[in-house]
């Protein structure tokens, strides 16, 4: 994770790949004083565009993405959202535990209320995959471990 945050910082700092050792750009002149310093934008700089900076959101997208992260972010606002997707009534008896190659794992109470979630299974996953650019491919309810209710968390 430090070396996201390390390519996070560089990209936000407007450094290339080219730096010295001290951080500092090769062939970069000092600054005169009185003269903006090199926190000023150049154009080409790491983090901008021809029009200007870039957001940070589109930076962060771009190292998530890069890192492999993006997937992983939006399973977890997959299940962060399961109790909107799913309504009050079936988040207060279920729980949305993981999501791993597409196969999402829900906790369910009883196996009674797993088989009425596996008849609306089709239901559910056209919820889950609406505008959403990752896609759940299975769901898979299981029985929660001890005897508390599952809605608790």
């Amino acid at each position: 994770m430090s070396e996201t945050r390390e390519e996070i910082a560089r990209i936000l700092a407007g450094r290339s790949r080219a730096t010295g050792p001290g951080g500092e750009r090769e062939g970069a002149a000092e600054a005169e004083p009185g003269s903006p310093g090199p926190s000023v934008y150049r154009a080409g700089a790491a983090g901008s565009t021809p029009r200007g900076p870039e957001k940070i959101g589109d930076i962060l997208e771009r190292v998530l993405r890069r890192r492999g992260l993006a997937k992983q972010m939006e399973y977890q606002r997959l299940l962060e959202d399961w109790p909107r997707l799913v309504g009050a009534g079936l988040a207060r008896v279920t729980r949305a535990r993981s999501v791993r190659d597409g196969v999402l794992v829900v906790e369910v109470p009883s196996s009674a209320w797993a088989m009425e979630l596996n008849l609306r299974r089709r239901q559910i996953m056209a919820r889950l995959n609406a505008g959403r650019s990752v896609r759940i491919k299975r769901v898979m309810f299981v029985l929660s471990a001890g005897d508390e209710e599952v809605g608790g968390w």
